[in-house]
């Protein structure tokens, strides 16, 4: 029988990926590896040919007459590969192959989280700026981004699975209905359902002729049709009601999708290929969708509206919990937000940890300094539709205690700014800037923290260091005398990493030093752990302890 195996060149380890895929262990395909994939026992394997997302892959000379060898290397991608092996005279086999990310960076599951806080964020903000609309679902007229998509099938095979656990062990519930025999199939029926029937319909009286056969309570009258109680047992709980809803929704929602993605209108080449290929996995993941809301305990329960209720069902039973937990990260796949970040592909994670990074501490500086110093206007363009864009070019925020937060904010030459405030050589974008604007009495108006985010660990931040070092002495302002001054009170970057500190920087090797808190606080200089998952009061005190080392006297 033909089979296919995915094979580590470095390793030699394989695991078959068609058919009956074998689960590769988390960390064992990642983007900086290279890969085999044979095919074996197979005639007419010299001429098949093997597709990843839509491109041929590069084939190697068969070692066999029934081997053939295609090599695969994932590049900087991370995430689901959707695979296509063609073999002449048989359809096309279609599989997915998942690439974790370089172990030293985040896990896909990482990624999932920032796409996932990022809307979230974007939702909280969104309720304290001055707009005062909602934020609409569906696709209207614009193909969804592609970051959402990705995030949206992220979740699909987690919705099967837990799909799948419901429909093995569904809740059902007691339901009474009232069912009308007549007087001799009644035979189980109670003295109270007797004396109910003969209140309406026909009554019979027994012939006196005969021993009569009734309970002498009734003096030989019987109703010609008795109205019995049943009670049966039922899958049309509200619950199941308002989830085959949902699941009908996500599926019209997926294949209107595909039809915008196909319709294409991208001016980037590779970007209209993208959508194109998105064309046809919608399609796949809305007939998926359909046939979970066609399973056993949506279909046999009412209609509902495509709304989940937090009841007790989802709150203690753990397969409808995790249903629930679902339903809100759907909900943000496919609420109305767009923005330039969510059409980058998981080959540029970086791009979007670096507005991750941004909205994560915008949120923490209104919780620091409360919503009232917030204003986010800037940030959100709304259009008649519903939709929300999220900008991510030069934008500041105020976020209150007289500070305030610039994203992607560019320093031109001091001497081509209106206020002689820049660089002494060329125009630097510091990823993020926390900027004093008027601080309490007795502070130094005017000071800079830069933040420069840097999805890399281990060897990759020192590397990184030039780009803050540069920050820190170049950008600069005009004094009275003609002369300049520095304008940055502290420089850090903001990475994934989970460094190893001992108690003395001095003791600690490079780069976990950069994160050492007395190492920061001496130079304000060094490096933040921000990862995704961590909580909004942990992003808060990293940057109240940002804040307090570049006021420090």
């Amino acid at each position: 029988m033909a089979g296919l195996l995915l094979r580590d060149e470095a390793t030699r380890k394989a695991w078959r990926v068609w058919p009956d895929p074998e689960p590769v262990p988390p960390g064992r395909v990642h983007e900086t590896g290279s890969y085999l994939f044979e095919l074996h026992d197979c005639p007419e394997g010299a001429d098949a040919a093997l597709l990843i997302d839509d491109i041929d892959l590069e084939g190697l000379r068969p070692s066999g007459a029934a081997v053939a060898r295609w090599r695969w290397a994932p590049g900087f991608h991370a995430g689901a590969v959707e695979a296509e092996l063609r073999v002449p005279g048989a359809p096309p086999r279609r599989f997915e192959v998942v690439t974790d990310p370089d172990r030293r960076k985040l896990t896909r599951d990482d990624f999932d989280a920032m796409v996932r806080e990022i809307l979230d964020d974007t939702f909280a903000l969104f309720a304290l700026s001055a707009f005062r609309k909602g934020v609409g679902r569906g696709t209207g007229n614009r193909p969804p981004p592609l970051a959402r998509l990705e995030f949206l099938r992220s979740r699909i095979a987690e919705l099967e699975a837990t799909v799948a656990a419901i429909a093995s062990a569904p809740r059902r519930t007691l339901t009474a209905s009232d069912a009308v025999l007549p007087y001799h199939r009644a035979l189980r029926a109670t003295g109270p359902e007797i004396l109910r029937s003969l209140r309406s319909g026909r009554v019979l009286r027994e012939r006196q002729d005969h021993p009569s056969r009734l309970p002498p309570a009734l003096r030989g009258f019987l109703p010609a049709q008795v109205r019995i109680r049943e009670r049966r047992s039922s899958l049309d709980l509200p619950e199941h009601r308002q989830m085959g809803a949902c699941l009908r929704a996500w599926a019209e929602w997926l294949e209107n999708a595909a039809g915008l993605l196909a319709q294409g209108g991208a001016e980037d080449n590779e970007l209209r290929g993208l959508q194109a290929a998105w064309a046809g996995r919608c399609r796949r993941l809305a007939r998926r969708v359909g046939r979970l809301a066609a399973a056993v305990p949506f279909a046999e329960a009412g209609e509902a509206p495509a709304r989940l209720m937090l009841s007790s069902l989802f709150r203690r039973d753990p397969a409808y919990r995790r249903f629930f937990r679902l339903w809100q990260d759907m909900n943000l796949g496919i609420a109305a937000v767009f923005g330039d970040f969510l059409q980058m592909p998981l080959a540029r994670t970086f791009h979007l940890y670096e507005l991750w990074c941004f909205l994560r501490l915008v949120r923490a500086g209104a919780e620091t300094w409360g919503p009232a110093g917030l204003t986010v206007t800037d940030l959100f363009i709304t259009d008649a539709a519903g939709g929300v864009t999220v900008r991510r070019d030069a934008v500041t925020v105020p976020v209150g205690g007289g500070w305030k937060l610039c994203f992607q904010k560019q320093y031109r030459e001091f001497w081509k700014e209106a206020d002689g405030r820049g660089s002494y050589s060329r125009t630097m974008v510091p990823d993020i800037v926390v900027a004093e604007y008027g601080g309490g009495e007795g502070s130094a108006p005017g000071r800079l923290i830069v933040l420069d985010a840097k999805y890399r660990v281990d060897d990759g931040l020192a590397d990184a260091l030039n780009s803050i070092h540069t920050y820190r002495d170049a950008l600069v302002c005009e004094i009275e005398d003609g002369g300049v001054k520095a304008i940055v009170s502290a420089a850090y970057l903001l990475a994934p990493a989970l460094p190893s500190i001992k108690p003395s920087y001095r003791d600690t090797p490079m780069p976990g030093r950069l994160f050492h808190p007395e190492y920061r606080r001496s130079f304000r200089f060094g490096a933040l752990t921000l990862r995704p998952g961590m909580s909004v009061s942990d992003i808060t005190t990293a940057l109240t302890a940002v804040v307090a080392d570049a006021t420090a006297v």
